[in-house]
């Protein structure tokens, strides 16, 4: 799990420096930062898994686009606070580097700088491959850190990046075998994702139907069929889809009156939370869930039962390590189910973002009445100023 997280210089980011929980949700107007955040904290958690490093970080960019425009130096650096299981043992240290931004028209970056600190003792980790950090070429050996390297592996783990959309979730999708046991980004390729569990230990599949149905009583039993599919061409880069039809699968719903629904004519909230849900039965279940709006297309009185519905998510039993949780919204009733050492305030400050935890403002609680009002509620009213005015 991040503990805490730190990112100077990237884009608007110029020095975030915040404490995160199992659960976290990221507010503020629009441009306040909150998508930058989120995916600081993309590229910080697929370091290790990505080569070359520019690949871990998402869009189209080029020259010094992500860096912040008025650093002396292009040059990012990431830092966080780690703890979670290693090899057989609980562990906690801290990890960071620092990346350098080539002033050339292409996509490129590379490693000035990397360590970790490990009981207060701080450990500089040789550079031997500047295009990926020493994390990321751990398996090649060598490394007079490589345990180190592989437990700091270890404590990231497999984050995912979600903008979920339930009507691209619930249309059947076709076969892809470079979809294999994922989704894109916007949540297309469920079906298929679904099916690969089914196809790799039928069991684990039941047990996520009778989860799923125990979450959604009307329904006794998932079912997938096979029928023709959409092929998504999806450009990571630009965000854009190119479809096709061919042999796929699709998701179907069994009433406990005996009837089925097709998973295009489920509720919106179904079919989010069943997404939520496929990835704690994933070969390697994500550490990390990063979410942009899950609210989109959620019913208003409904939103408050999703959040709790993924707050369940991270204390399940029988999972294994459960998922962080780290959200955006714009909605106050998604804010009303969240406590205010969960959320953290974005804001703008001239040309950069500011970012404050909402457990920092003066008399949050005196003014959250012992539950009289919602945070949901304090957020429409008050902007974050007048949130924080009285901080020092």
């Amino acid at each position: 799990m991040i503990e805490r997280f730190c990112v100077k210089n990237y884009k608007g980011l110029t020095d975030i420096d915040i404490p995160l929980t199992p659960i976290h949700v990221l507010v503020g107007q629009n441009d306040s930062g909150k998508t930058s955040l989120l995916e600081a904290i993309y590229a910080y958690c697929r370091s290790p898994f990505i080569y070359p490093l520019d690949q871990a970080f998402l869009g189209r960019w080029q020259g010094r686009e992500l860096v912040y425009h008025s650093a002396e130096k292009a040059e990012v650096d990431f830092r966080a606070s780690l703890s979670g299981m290693g090899p057989g043992h609980r562990a906690s240290l801290q990890y960071g580097f620092n990346v350098e931004f080539s002033a050339r028209s292409h996509p490129h970056c590379r490693v000035n700088s990397e360590y970790c600190i490990i009981n207060n003792e701080r450990l500089d980790i040789k550079t031997i491959n500047q295009t990926a950090t020493q994390v990321a070429m751990r398996t090649q050996g060598g490394h007079p850190l490589h345990s180190t390297l592989e437990l700091i592996a270890d404590l990231i783990g497999i984050s995912l990046f979600y903008r979920f959309d339930a009507k691209l979730m619930a249309i059947p999708a076709a076969y892809d075998e470079n979809r294999k046991f994922r989704m894109e980004p916007d949540g297309f390729g469920l079906p298929t994702l679904l099916d690969d569990i089914l196809g790799r230990d039928p069991a684990k599949f039941i047990e996520l139907s009778n989860r799923f149905c125990d979450f959604f009583p009307e329904f006794q039993r998932l079912r997938l069929e096979t029928e023709p599919g959409a092929t998504s061409g999806y450009d990571p880069r630009s965000g854009m889809h190119s479809m096709a039809r061919s042999t796929g699968k699709g998701i179907f719903f069994e009433t406990r009156n005996g009837d089925t629904i097709r998973a295009q004519q489920a509720s919106d909230g179904a079919i989010l939370f069943l997404g939520f849900l496929s990835q704690l039965y994933l070969p390697e279940p994500p550490r990390l869930l990063l979410i942009e709006e899950p609210e989109k297309g959620v019913y208003p009185k409904r939103i408050g039962q999703i959040v709790e519905l993924l707050r369940q998510l991270t204390d399940l039993p029988g999972v294994g390590t459960p998922p962080q949780i780290i959200m955006t919204t714009h909605s106050p009733f998604l804010l009303s189910s969240f406590r205010p050492e969960e959320v953290t305030m974005m804001s703008r400050r001239g040309d950069h973002a500011i970012a404050r935890p909402l457990g920092d403002a003066p008399n949050i609680e005196a003014r959250l009445g012992g539950g009289e009002f919602y945070l949901g509620e304090l957020w429409y009213n008050y902007d974050e100023e007048e949130l924080f005015q009285d901080a020092r």
